[in-house]
C-alpha cells in the first residue's frame, strides 16, 4: 500500500478565527500525519486568540507574530519561503482571501501567500452567512482561478450563536483536511507553475 505524500516542511498560516484555539493539537497532528517539519505564522489577530508560546511548544520553532499594520513584516526570525513545500492557510477568514484574491500584501501572512512557490492550501471557516454574501464566492473563485487549493468552507460551531454545538464532533476536521492536503502535495509543481502563469 502506497503511503500518502509527506511534506518535508511545511509552512502554517493562521488568522484570526476562533479555530485558532485548537493550533496546538492541529499542529501536532500536522505532524504526525502530514508533515516533518512545521513553521508558523500567526497574523495580528490570530495572536489574540491563541498563545504564541503554545504554538511554540508543539512545532519547536520560534513562531512568527504579525503586528497590526505591519506591512507585511512579521516578528520573529526571517523565513527562507523557498525551503516549504507546502503553505497551509488554516484558518482561512474572509479577509485573508479577499486580500490574496486581489493581491493585496498589507501584513504578513498576504505578503507570504504571495510570495510562496510552493502550493497554498486554503481552509476557509468563517460564519456561513459571510461566506454566502457577495463578493466572498467570488473571491473564492478567483483563487481557484489562479491555482491555490481551496477547501470548501469549513463547518463547525458558531461561536456567537452556538449553532451547529450539537453536531461538533472534535477540535478540527483533519478526517477531511488530509486527503486534501495529500492531493495538493503530490500535484507539488504543477500547482505552482499554474499559479505563476
Amino acid at each position: 500500500m502506497t503511503k500518502p505524500p509527506r511534506a518535508r516542511r511545511l509552512l502554517l498560516c493562521a488568522t484570526g478565527a476562533y479555530q485558532c484555539v485548537t493550533l496546538p493539537a492541529f499542529i501536532l497532528s500536522l505532524l504526525r500525519h502530514v508533515a516533518d517539519d512545521v513553521e508558523v505564522v500567526l497574523s495580528a489577530s490570530a495572536a489574540k486568540l491563541v498563545s504564541p508560546l503554545a504554538v511554540a511548544a508543539a512545532s519547536h520553532h520560534p513562531v512568527h507574530v504579525g503586528t497590526s499594520g505591519d506591512e507585511g513584516e512579521a516578528e520573529g526570525p526571517p523565513l527562507d519561503l523557498d525551503s516549504f513545500d507546502l503553505v497551509l492557510v488554516y484558518p482561512a477568514t474572509a479577509n485573508i482571501v479577499g486580500k490574496v484574491a486581489n493581491g493585496l500584501a498589507d501584513d504578513s501572512v498576504s505578503a507570504i501567500v504571495l510570495a510562496a512557490g510552493a502550493p497554498v492550501v486554503f481552509v476557509p471557516f468563517a460564519n456561513p452567512a459571510m461566506w454566502a454574501h457577495p463578493p466572498v464566492p467570488d473571491n473564492l473563485a478567483r483563487l481557484s482561478e489562479m491555482g491555490y487549493v481551496l477547501l470548501p468552507p469549513q463547518s463547525g460551531v458558531e461561536v456567537s450563536t452556538r449553532d451547529g454545538l450539537a453536531e461538533h464532533a472534535g477540535p478540527f476536521p483533519l478526517p477531511t483536511l488530509l486527503p486534501r492536503i495529500a492531493a495538493a502535495l503530490a500535484a507539488g509543481s504543477d500547482i505552482g507553475r499554474a499559479r505563476r502563469s
